[in-house]
């Protein structure tokens, strides 16, 4: 069974509330949502079929059904939070999920207080092919994804940019205090990530990232992006859908590492590591009083074969995280 392409549809409300999710749950949530028709005044029982999910992501399916089915169930224990501090509200996703191990297959209702941000939109909303996320890997990239595609819906489809400030991209992720303490360190693992993906996976370029300063801190970023010039459908094409030009990320956005000549297996240590902070598990691996910082220099100075990276690999895809 394919996983349909349709077309994810959100208030914008819901697009700059706070919340944070695992990857799979994003998946899982955005095919839930897709699934809503314009017309559709009332929400309906949806059915997730996990081998779709898993073919259409990548994942691998021997154990696809667990991990799904596990973030799911868990997708309540992040609430949205839709406000600020001195008024607002939280809301969570689903109010029942059932699940049938013998077809692979969820069933979900959403909570009826989240018709307002789904259902019967007009004005105020933002929308995308679910296409154009089925790659993530990078636990943030869909949250930067929607705040452009958010920007770029208010133009004309021409060349947009966005302003979010570090305050800002802290609370609408819901990063503690501890995490990504260091700016630069959420500019590393957070943002440069994201934005890199989106370029190589999705319908937008993007064109400039400027990191904006307040006396010496930096206190925003600022995005140019654009529409990528859709090529004409070949007449030989069995899809039906236009290919997208493939346009390469400026080297001036993503800076490679100083040191170009890292080994394969340095390369491996960093991507775990990285992993392990994107997808929130650093509490999981931290040891006594470590700082997160610290926490990555072990693991990668402990990764001294590839045995030792397999091991990692296999431990960290048991928390369902994704390797590309």
């Amino acid at each position: 069974m394919k996983e349909v392409n349709q077309i994810v549809k959100k208030s914008n409300d819901l697009i700059t509330a706070k919340y944070r999710l695992t990857i799979i749950q994003q998946y899982v949530l955005h095919n839930v949502i897709s699934q809503i028709h314009v017309e559709d005044t009332d929400f309906k029982k949806y059915e997730v079929n996990v081998r779709s999910i898993a073919e259409s992501h990548g994942i691998d399916t021997k154990n696809a059904y667990r991990y799904i089915k596990k973030s799911a169930l868990e997708l309540n224990k992040q609430p949205i939070i839709i406000g600020d501090e001195i008024e607002g509200i939280a809301l969570n996703w689903f109010s029942s999920v059932r699940y049938n191990s013998n077809r692979g297959t969820l069933l979900v209702d959403f909570h009826p207080d989240l018709k307002p941000y789904l259902l019967q939109l007009q004005g105020y909303f933002t929308q995308y092919e679910n296409k154009n996320i089925q790659q993530f890997k990078c636990v943030h990239s869909l949250r930067f994804y929607e705040f452009l595609k958010q920007k770029q819906n208010l133009g004309k489809g021409k060349e947009f940019y966005i302003e979010l400030t570090i305050d800002d991209i802290r609370s609408m992720f819901c990063f503690s205090d501890t995490e990504y303490k260091k700016t630069n360190d959420l500019k590393r693992f957070v943002i440069e990530p994201a934005l890199k993906e989106i370029n190589d996976q999705t319908d937008l370029s993007i064109t400039d990232i400027q990191f904006l300063k307040k006396g010496r801190s930096i206190n925003s970023v600022y995005i140019t992006a654009k529409p990528k010039i859709a090529s004409k459908t070949s007449k030989n094409s069995d899809s039906g859908v236009s290919k997208q030009k493939t346009v390469e990320i400026p080297t001036n956005i993503v800076k490679p590492p100083e040191n170009a000549n890292v080994s394969d297996l340095q390369h491996r240590a960093s991507k775990i590591t990285g992993l392990i902070m994107s997808n929130r598990l650093s509490d999981r691996f931290k040891q006594g009083d470590e700082s997160i910082m610290q926490m990555m220099a072990r693991i990668q100075s402990e990764i001294t074969s590839d045995v030792i990276a397999d091991q990692w690999q296999n431990k960290l895809e048991e928390f369902g995280v994704i390797f590309s």
